[in-house]
């Protein structure tokens, strides 16, 4: 199949990296695969890194939206694209506009637990101009079904897949990050990657953080990524007077030789309708760390209680700080705890039997 793939956002985060993963995959597979985003977009400098043909165009102003839909068409024809698969909101109107009367499936990508429904055009979008939808996880498809009106028959859960690094990256970059971070052997070090917003729940972290400061000293609170509240956590790290055991390192490219540096993994979102599919916890997985989390959106099926990791209510610090300090008190609990994350993500989560997924639903198109 000739398949485009699109993402409008201006940042590279989880949905970015679903792009990169799945366009590479699905090449793999056999198919002819294009990425189109903003002009200069990092993802467009990762598909080039990949030799994967890119489409650059300017996804900005709604009021642009169908002249947008008017360039993307008339790109789709020059390629004889069979398959655009939108994910972001502003392509997801303008692929749909642009496939319509074409014959080219537009299927909708869905990673956020909320109503993607809110005037006229979204609802001509959704019920006309879309031949499905993909969600990362079932809580997105409720969602879609209960608050948008869309029939069950058209949604489609496939659960997001990552790739690892090759057998022997771990212990090589582990000892290079927590030689570069200055991690003392003795340091045990918890890792959390997420945007710096509100729905992830930073604010929870450092709570539950400074709960098992108190008790363990040798432990170090690493933060990746960047955001609007930033200065804010850092002011609250401040006041709970735990700033020089938490490192906020902002944006990193590095995800995998960070990964292999911690020993343990927390993901503290919220339940704001927002959270859906975490790739993040994917890595962490991926990467045979054992996880503590909150059971919110799709994150109760990435982790088995008791087995890879710990799930808690949100926005309840102590009952998180609990958890972790429950792992971190046992080694071979997080030996056994990683392994079995690993293993689930084998059997489930690997990018291959998401692109595998996938394709069963380009081709039922």
């Amino acid at each position: 199949m000739k398949i485009l793939l699109t993402n409008a956002t201006d940042i590279f985060a989880g949905g970015e990296d679903y792009v990169l993963v799945l366009a590479s995959q699905l090449r793999r597979r056999g198919h002819e695969v294009w990425v189109s985003a903003l002009p200069g977009h990092l993802l467009l400098a990762k598909c080039a890194a990949r030799d994967l043909p890119t489409l650059p165009l300017e996804y900005r102003g709604m009021s642009r939206v169908f002249h947008v839909a008017g360039q993307l068409r008339r790109a789709m024809r020059a390629q004889g694209i069979q398959i655009v698969h939108s994910n972001a909101n502003y392509d997801r109107t303008a692929a749909a506009f642009a496939a319509a009367g074409t014959g080219i499936a537009h299927v909708a990508g869905v990673h956020s637990t909320h109503s993607i429904q809110h005037n006229v055009t979204h609802w001509i979008r959704n019920r006309w101009l879309t031949r499905h939808f993909i969600t990362d996880a079932d809580a997105g498809k409720r969602v879609l079904v209960e608050d948008d009106g869309i029939a069950p028959s058209r949604v489609t859960t496939v659960p997001i897949g990552i790739e690892v690094p090759a057998p022997g990256h771990r212990e090589a970059a582990r000892a290079r990050i927590r030689s570069a971070l200055g991690v003392a052997d003795h340091t045990l070090v918890v890792g959390n990657v997420a945007r710096l917003v509100p729905f992830k729940g930073h604010r929870v972290l450092l709570e539950a953080a400074s709960i098992v400061l108190r008790q363990r000293p040798d432990v170090l609170f690493v933060i990746v990524g960047d955001g609007e509240l930033e200065e804010e956590l850092r002011h609250r790290a401040h006041e709970h007077g735990i700033l020089p055991s938490i490192r906020f390192l902002g944006f990193r490219d590095d995800l995998d030789d960070l990964y292999a540096g911690f020993d343990l993994y927390c993901h503290s979102s919220l339940e704001l309708a927002a959270e859906m599919f975490p790739i993040a916890i994917l890595r962490a997985l991926g990467a045979g760390l054992p996880v503590v989390c909150t059971a919110v959106g799709g994150i109760g099926a990435m982790v088995r209680e008791g087995a890879s990791g710990h799930l808690v209510p949100p926005d309840d610090p102590p009952a998180l700080a609990r958890a972790l300090e429950g792992v971190l008190e046992s080694p071979s609990q997080r030996r056994s705890m990683g392994e079995a994350g690993f293993q689930h993500f084998l059997a489930r989560y690997h990018a291959s039997a998401m692109a595998a997924g996938i394709e069963e639903v380009y081709r039922t198109l």
